[in-house]
């Protein structure tokens, strides 16, 4: 009688573990990663270089939220930012011949070039980017709506993180999504 109930309870928690979708093939597990909602902004170095202040406003559902982009001074011996090349104002090529031995002045470029934006939702958004220079003029203003899409930091059979856009802004101070 007792070995019966063990086997019982055997099957039965078998039954269970198959029942629950736990199959010896399957060693796909999703872990609690998330990616954060916002919006990359890429800036062409040219454009970025006149740069000194700069802010970014999304809108929606009678909702905004501004940030401000961190711009910060650069040496020209400072490394590029990795992974994210366009957002640096150093020139991807390299000089030929001997370094200049004069003292260089400071770029800009913006750091990093993604922007938090909590709650961003998977529905168009309005945004507003403004530049300004060093005496406060206006730069650029450009608006533009985009559509957030989902990231998958664990893959596309796992819940999806936070919703997130891309634009860039060329040289001639067009705003695209990407």
């Amino acid at each position: 009688m007792r070995n019966s109930i063990g086997s019982a309870v055997l099957l039965g928690t078998l039954a269970l573990l198959t029942g629950c979708g736990i199959f010896a093939g399957d060693t796909r597990s999703c872990t609690l990663m998330d990616a954060p909602a916002g919006i990359r902004i890429d800036v062409h170095p040219e454009l970025s270089n006149r740069v000194a202040d700069a802010t970014l406003a999304v809108c929606w559902d009678g909702t905004c939220q501004k940030r401000t982009l961190e711009v910060r001074k650069t040496s020209p011996e400072e490394p590029a930012a990795p992974g994210n090349p366009v957002m640096t104002t150093e020139s991807a090529t390299t000089a030929e011949g001997p370094a200049p031995t004069s003292a260089q002045t400071p770029e800009l470029s913006f750091w990093p070039g993604f922007v938090n934006i909590r709650d961003l939702p998977g529905e168009p958004v309005d945004v507003t980017l403004e530049f300004k220079d060093q005496r406060g003029a206006t730069v650029l203003d450009r608006q533009i709506d985009t559509t957030p899409q989902p990231t998958y930091p664990n893959g596309r059979a796992c819940s999806p993180g936070g919703h997130q856009a891309r634009l860039t802004v060329t040289e001639k101070g067009s705003l695209i999504p990407r």
